[in-house]
């Protein structure tokens, strides 16, 4: 590996840049729950996901050879970047695409919700992250706010136990993968670990989706909403907050930057509002306070971020 990237993985960020990264991601993901309810309606679950992964993949390529150059992983780094491509991207798209059309959304807000705390508890475990009664107690405080939105959401007629399992497999993949990249990004950029895990995950997805798919796309695929949505679902918010995600992972852990995912769920609620109509209740704004004091409590009340201690591998 280039000397240069060595340094460049000992320069943290700084704490108001992580926070807003991560802010950012919460946004994205929560959208693009959204968009793709919206995209299982023109293309097939494992269609979907092998096209949005591809579109993300040719844009984190690119990028990542104009910033680093024609770098190659370190052997000891391609395990890790093959977990990630498998759990996070091929194992987690299919899952979620194909959850996501089986089961409701409450079911799958409430299911993915639990990212925080499998994470905080998973990474004691496999990679001796700190467990603190913090993180738990602020794991568990968002998670009361996700329940108190998916409760009164009135979206649950079409849900399967079926469906129910295969999204809980989704977030249990996504978390294993994002172990993963705590222990790549120790060795490589964020943008190169996402870059590779990409295109191994793309290649992967599209090599099913050519021996399974019998058709890749419905009537109506080819409408100006349905391609702008696919874009930016892949380009923005899977490719650009992607990097944003693994970047936080580098530089404050990942029990830690997961607890920012207990803001997801709020954004899908909110912007169900916004875009599809859908009324709010008293609920929505005692969830989102929770999930707010939740955050500060697992991050030591967001300032603590700055401490070195954190900011270290």
């Amino acid at each position: 590996m280039k000397p240069e990237n060595e340094v460049l993985l000992k320069k943290p960020l700084a704490t108001q840049s992580v926070i807003t990264m991560l802010i950012m991601v919460v946004i994205l993901w929560g959208f693009n729950v959204i968009l793709i309810k919206y995209l299982i309606h023109f293309f097939p679950p494992l269609a979907l996901a092998s096209i949005r992964i591809a579109i993300a993949a040719a844009f984190l390529l690119p990028v990542s050879l104009w910033r680093y150059g024609p770098v190659l992983p370190p052997p000891k780094a391609w395990l890790p970047i093959f977990g990630i491509a498998f759990l996070s991207i091929f194992l987690h798209q299919m899952a979620l695409s194909w959850g996501l059309s089986a089961t409701s959304a409450t079911h799958s807000v409430l299911i993915l919700g639990l990212n925080p705390l499998l994470t905080t508890l998973l990474a004691s475990v496999l990679v001796n992250e700190p467990l603190n009664w913090s993180k738990v107690t602020g794991a568990l405080t968002g998670l009361t706010g996700i329940v108190l939105i998916v409760v009164n959401r009135i979206d649950a007629s079409f849900a399967s136990l079926q469906g129910d399992g295969i999204i809980f497999i989704a977030t249990l993949t996504y978390v294993l993968g994002s172990l993963c990249v705590k222990r790549s990004t120790n060795l490589l950029p964020p943008l190169l670990v996402t870059a590779y895990s990409h295109v191994i995950g793309a290649a992967g997805l599209l090599v099913l989706g050519t021996a399974f798919n019998t058709e890749w796309f419905y009537p109506g695929a080819g409408t100006i909403g349905a391609i702008a949505a696919l874009f930016f679902s892949g380009l923005i918010c899977t490719g650009l907050g992607t990097i944003w995600w693994n970047t936080g992972i580098h530089q404050i852990g990942a029990s830690t930057a997961a607890l920012f995912l207990n803001g997801q769920p709020v954004v899908g609620v909110f912007g169900s509002a916004v875009f599809l109509g859908e009324h709010l209740a008293w609920q929505h704004v005692l969830a989102l306070i929770l999930v707010i004091a939740g955050v500060s409590l697992g991050t030591g009340n967001i300032s603590r971020i700055s401490s070195p201690s954190l900011l270290k591998n």
